[in-house]
């Protein structure tokens, strides 16, 4: 099925979730910040969180530096 990750199309297999595809993209869910369909989604709920044809996902990965 077709997904939009960050303005860019994506196919992924049909049931997987949030968290399945954070990992999959090698970011660490607990510095990443998802908004899904233009609604943020909390990290505690990104392996409950179904992803399905069409969704749209912005995710945004914090990095320290200095």
């Amino acid at each position: 099925m077709h997904i939009t990750v960050n303005g860019r199309a994506l196919e992924i297999e049909p049931g997987r979730t949030l968290n399945d595809l954070i990992i999959s993209m090698n970011l660490d869910p607990s510095v990443v910040v998802a908004e899904l369909n233009h609604d943020i989604v909390p990290g505690e709920k990104f392996a409950a969180t179904g992803l399905y044809a069409g969704d749209q996902l912005e995710l945004l990965s914090f990095v320290g530096g200095g």
